[in-house]
């Protein structure tokens, strides 16, 4: 009975182990995420305020062409490649 517990007990540390690098790049990612959630919802919240009523040439021209240059010239943190879609 105690060598199949301590079975038991092996396989769940090996597959604790296994996940062990999959949760040091989800903390990673997590953290970034924190570091770049004020330029996120900047971008996010603008474009819902107020591009909404425009054409979609507008709407591209204004994010990426005005807001998105903007937002790196004042130094706030925000996701690579980051769409507002």
């Amino acid at each position: 009975m105690c060598n199949a517990k301590l079975s038991a007990a092996k396989t769940l540390v090996n597959g604790l182990a296994g996940e062990n690098k999959r949760w040091k790049e989800t903390v990673k990612m997590l953290k970034k995420q924190t570091f770049t959630t004020i330029g996120d919802c900047l971008l996010a919240s603008a474009f819902v305020s107020y591009i909404g009523a425009f054409t979609i040439k507008f709407r591209l021209t204004l994010w990426r062409d005005k807001w998105l240059p903007d937002i790196s010239l004042k130094q706030i943190p925000i996701t690579d490649q980051i769409t507002p879609l």
